[in-house]
C-alpha cells in the first residue's frame, strides 16, 4: 500500500474511533456524574444540606440530608421531647408542571444544642427510586419539614441536584 492510500484510511480510522468513543459516553451518561454530589443552602435561621453519593455505577445511592435550625436550646429540647416526630424528610423530583415525592428519608439523629435544633437523615436508595424522568436528566431536591409541639410546620427545601439517577 502506498503512502497516498494510507492517509484516507487513517482519517477514516480517526473518525470511527471518535464516533465509537462518543457513543460509549452517550450510552452511559451516569458515568459522567460526579461522585458525590453535595449542595448546601441557608436562609433565615437555618442551614440545610443534601447529598447523593453513588455507591456503584448504575446501582444504589447514599442519600443524606441535614439541617441546623437556630433557636434556643430550651425550645429545641421541647420540640424533641414532644410526642411524635419532630422532623420528616423526603427527596422530591422537580418537574415544570408538578413536584413528585420520590422517597421518604428516615431521621438518623436529632439533637438540641446551644445553637438550636439539628438533625440528619440517611438511607440507601436504588437508582429506580430516584429516576424521576426516565431517560432524561433528573432534578432532585430534599425537603425537610419541622413540626413544632403546637402543630405549626416549617418547610425547608434544598438546592436542586441535576443528574442521571
Amino acid at each position: 500500500m502506498s503512502a497516498i492510500n494510507r492517509s484516507p484510511i487513517r482519517r477514516l480510522a480517526i473518525v470511527l474511533s471518535a464516533a465509537a468513543t462518543t457513543a460509549v459516553f452517550l450510552a452511559n451518561p451516569a458515568s459522567a456524574e460526579p461522585n458525590p454530589v453535595n449542595v448546601c443552602n441557608s436562609g433565615s435561621g437555618f442551614v440545610m444540606w443534601f447529598s447523593l453519593d453513588r455507591i456503584q455505577l448504575g446501582g444504589d445511592i447514599n442519600v443524606h440530608l441535614g439541617i441546623d435550625v437556630a433557636m434556643s436550646r430550651e425550645e429545641a429540647q421541647a420540640i424533641i421531647d414532644h410526642p411524635g416526630e419532630e422532623f420528616s424528610a423526603k427527596v422530591i423530583g422537580q418537574d415544570p408542571a408538578f413536584d413528585n415525592s420520590l422517597v421518604s428519608v428516615p431521621v438518623t439523629w436529632s439533637t438540641a444544642g446551644d445553637n438550636g435544633l439539628s438533625a440528619e437523615f440517611d438511607m440507601v436508595a436504588t437508582w429506580s427510586q430516584l429516576n424521576e424522568d426516565d431517560g432524561y436528566i433528573d432534578d432532585l431536591f430534599g425537603r425537610i419539614v419541622l413540626t413544632k409541639p403546637n402543630g405549626q410546620k416549617r418547610t425547608f427545601n434544598s438546592t436542586t441536584i441535576h443528574g442521571y439517577y
